[in-house]
């Protein structure tokens, strides 16, 4: 059996496990959105299925899976429902970050099947080294999932009696500390405009010790040669952080254009005899969206298929290296918000309701818009690049 004929197997895989759950999804999609957090009964299902093991390594137990294989599942579960692609991406991607803490931490933190990787860069907290580790307080925001966290990744700034600790560039130095879920306090902050189930709400901690093994000052990173994240994967750089974003993004339109099909097939707008899908205006506004979405995905997808060859070698893509995947992120995710926004637009007195799932999914595209590592702002980072300048985004650099 060749390579080829392998991946391919592996994508119908986790992909017949996205079937398996949609009943469930679909069950719960009605009634999470005032609850402001994911089902226990969906998270149960998720840690079951393995599906928050994509990127956790083949040695610790997960799937390994190549990105495009991954993408596709996060950007299935978003067209089902947004909030569980939106949770089961945000905890594959920070599971990543765990690949510079020691074996026996690894074994600890990745290593059972029903972990749940959480937490948060925004906004940084602080790290005072304390006896063999860290005394961490902080109160950061957008804990997607953090009420089934199994552990919890924040950054913190290095600080001493003086203040924040700087690096020769005069930075503060930056740390990746993991937290105990049980030591963490969650705040009852998450009332938002759309993606309510995520359950993104704040948390904090207070003079929390911390030990040196469970934290890591934050890059710039060389790729690591041995051990259970030495693959290809862990060498994509945080940049794959806004690929899988707008893959998200794209997964919430495409549902999106599915349903204003079904509503264009069965409305006839007020005072005319003309259904919503026999009126010209709206057959041409079906098919730009469609395009942008296709145009959303096709750009992702090549620009994922170009890094994932260029890090076969052994290479890491950070720097200048980011700016093919950051393009198609930024690209992607406002392809998909122009997409629903005509979709939204041609729906009518229909599309505003509160039992309109068009409406639901313009909400949660304009929520997920706004997520700083994959929006609009991400292009001037990325021209700077571009101009032979230095981008102004320091997640560019590792």
């Amino acid at each position: 059996m060749n390579e080829q004929t392998t991946r391919a197997e592996t994508a119908v895989d986790v992909l017949s496990i996205v079937r398996d759950l949609e009943p469930l999804l679909l069950a719960h999609a009605g009634t999470v959105e005032d609850d402001r957090k994911m089902a226990a009964e969906v998270m149960s299902a998720l840690t079951d299925s393995g599906l928050l093991k994509m990127w956790v390594p083949r040695a610790l137990g997960g799937m390994e899976l190549p990105p495009d294989h991954a993408l596709g599942v996060m950007e299935a579960l978003a067209r089902i429902d947004p909030a569980t692609g939106w949770v089961v991406s945000n905890c594959v991607f920070i599971s990543m970050l765990y690949q510079f803490l020691p074996p026996e931490v690894l074994e600890d933190l990745l290593g059972k099947r029903d972990i749940v990787t959480c937490g948060s860069f925004t906004p940084p907290g602080s790290a005072t080294e304390h006896d063999d580790g860290y005394l961490v307080s902080g109160k950061w925001a957008f804990g997607s999932a953090i009420d089934y966290a199994t552990s919890v990744a924040v950054l913190t700034f290095l600080t001493d009696d003086d203040g924040p600790v700087l690096d020769e560039n005069a930075a503060p130095v930056s740390v990746v500390v993991f937290l105990d879920p049980k030591s963490v306090k969650v705040l009852d902050t998450w009332y938002t405009l759309g993606l309510r189930a995520t359950g993104s709400t704040h948390f904090e901690v207070v003079d929390l010790e911390v030990p040196r093994d469970r934290a890591f000052v934050l890059g710039p990173w060389e790729p690591i040669e041995d051990g259970p994240f030495a693959g290809p994967l862990y060498r994509l750089g945080l940049i794959i952080d806004a690929v899988r974003i707008a893959q998200v993004g794209v997964g919430i339109a495409q549902g999106a254009l599915e349903e204003f099909v079904e509503l264009a097939a069965a409305k006839t707008p007020a005072y005319t005899a003309v259904l919503t899908a026999d009126r010209a205006t709206v057959q041409e506004r079906v098919a730009r969206a469609q395009a942008l979405i296709q145009a959303g995905r096709h750009t992702l997808a090549g620009a994922v298929a170009e890094a994932w060859e260029s890090v076969q070698d052994g290479s890491r893509i950070t720097g200048r290296g980011c700016v093919p995947m950051g393009l198609a992120a930024s690209f992607a995710l406002d392809a998909s918000v122009q997409a629903v926004d005509l979709l939204y637009e041609s729906g009518g007195s229909t599309a505003f309701r509160d039992e309109s799932p068009l409406q639901a999914r313009f909400r949660d595209l304009q929520t997920l818009r706004q997520n700083a590592i994959a929006s609009w702002s991400r292009y001037e980072s990325l021209g700077k690049f571009i101009l032979g300048r230095e981008s102004d985004w320091p997640f560019h650099q590792l």
